[in-house]
């Protein structure tokens, strides 16, 4: 057969090669992906956005140094140290503590609020030093919601609640627990979550009773079947104006101190399942 007949073979591609030219076109495309994402908000640009809001609280106008994950966020802390603050009670707590007017909430009250937007058990014990600068007689601890949102293990964050309730108490502060609030209707908010949030506040409700201090849940009043109730939240994880009046009323015998509190113990601490 002329040679100009001849099939002119390809050439081969070894297997190393191949790999290598399959890598980079996964790389590629991943990064195009990506910027499309970012760019035109497709996925997963509205669920990676929805879960840091959820966590942060942000609505675009917070300080940055407050994101979780930032080693900065005790910084934030401890920039209220300056001011020699003192208070009869102090809220310990994340963005839904944060976002409260406790000066409007709790007109006159020696009330100061330690809410770090993003923070978690772990964040609030490593702000604990600042916190007690204030020298309170009562500190209400209501965090753990980035706990469940950044799916931390169920044991690790009950152990680090009970550090955070033993350090208060051997400072000489009196400890009220609040109960995680279980998530709504919200991207970041899925049903496993839920469970968490509930199988978490059961044994808070043991640990309030092992430490003989007050459990308050609100579970009961704000939540539903998929979690806080549309009326009571804005977002499916922060309270709105009639979900902070029921907080507040319920944590107004603790500020104000006109009774005695309660060693209130939830009804899933009867019954644990």
């Amino acid at each position: 057969m002329p040679r100009s007949c001849q099939m002119r073979r390809m050439p081969m591609i070894s297997p190393v090669n191949r790999r290598r030219i399959g890598m980079g076109a996964i790389i590629a495309l991943a990064f195009s992906w990506g910027l499309a994402a970012g760019s035109y908000g497709i996925f997963p640009y509205p669920q990676l956005r929805a879960l840091k809001n959820a966590i942060d609280g942000d609505d675009g106008s917070r300080d940055p140094s407050e994101y979780v994950g930032n080693p900065k966020a005790v910084e934030v802390g401890a920039s209220d140290r300056q001011w020699n603050t003192r208070a009869r009670t102090v809220i310990i707590g994340d963005s839904l503590a944060a976002h409260a007017r406790l000066e409007e909430m709790f007109p006159g009250a020696s009330v100061a609020n330690r809410g770090v937007g993003g923070d978690t058990v772990q964040g609030a014990i490593e702000r604990l030093p600042g916190i007690l600068e204030l020298q309170p007689e009562r500190a209400i601890v209501f965090i753990g919601h980035n706990d469940i949102l950044l799916d931390n293990p169920l044991d690790q964050i009950l152990a680090r609640f009970e550090t955070l309730i033993t350090r208060l108490q051997a400072a000489g502060v009196e400890p009220v627990l609040q109960a995680v609030l279980v998530c709504g209707e919200n991207p970041a908010c899925s049903p496993e979550r839920r469970r968490s949030a509930i199988a978490l506040n059961r044994q808070l409700a043991l640990l309030a009773r092992r430490k003989n201090i007050a459990f308050v849940d609100l579970n009961e009043e704000l939540s539903g079947e998929r979690g806080l109730k549309p009326g009571m939240t804005w977002d499916g994880i922060h309270l709105a104006a009639r979900g902070n009046r029921v907080w507040r009323d319920a944590i107004a015998p603790y500020v104000l101190g006109y009774r005695e509190p309660e060693k209130a113990i939830g009804r899933e601490a009867e019954s644990p399942r």
